[in-house]
Parts: structure tokens; sequence; C-alpha cells
């Protein structure tokens, strides 16, 4: 089959199957600094990933604390209040990999 070109936050050639009902996986490039997060603690549906190219986060999810490092992912229920915060001294570079429900 044939594929489209997908814009996609810090990812400049991502290709989608033509023919795909919508966007069954989403996908995204990340960056923050040290101290920051990028949006406020949220939940929705569906299955969540992160994978971290750079630097050192926190992922929060309700009243748990786990860190992540470079070179490192985590697969979590995203219906769970959760956020992720730059908690390292350098930039966090980071993949989010988002399911539909």
């Amino acid at each position: 089959m044939p594929f489209h070109p997908l814009p996609t936050k810090g990812i400049p050639g991502n290709l989608l199957e033509d023919g795909l009902p919508g966007e069954p996986i989403h996908l995204h490039i990340s960056a923050v600094g040290p101290g920051q997060r990028s949006h406020p603690p949220h939940q929705h549906g569906g299955w969540e990933a992160f994978y971290l190219f750079e630097g050192e986060g926190t992922l929060e999810i309700e009243d748990e604390r786990l860190v992540i490092r470079a070179g490192e992912s985590i697969v979590f229920d995203p219906r769970r209040m959760h956020g992720l915060v730059n908690t390292g001294n350098s930039e966090m570079r980071y993949m989010v990999i988002l399911t539909k429900e």
C-alpha cells in the first residue's frame, strides 16, 4: 500500500500507510529543559510509552515517582493521572508513543 506524510512534532519524515483508520498509534518527540514539563499532569485513554533519548526525568503517576534515564523506556496506563518532569541538569529529549482507546 502507498504511504502519505503525517506531520508529527519532532519527526520531519513520519509516514502513515494509506487506508489505516485514522492514526492508530501516535508518536512524537519532545524536548524539555531542566525543571520543566511539557504539560501539566493529565489522564486519557489508550496506552502510553516514553523512551528517553537524552537526559533524566521523573514520571509522576498519581502518588508514584519513577526516575527514567537516557536509553530507558516505560509503558503505563494513562487513565491514571500522570506527568513527566525533567529532573536532570540538561535538556530531556524523549519519544511519546500513544495508542487509541
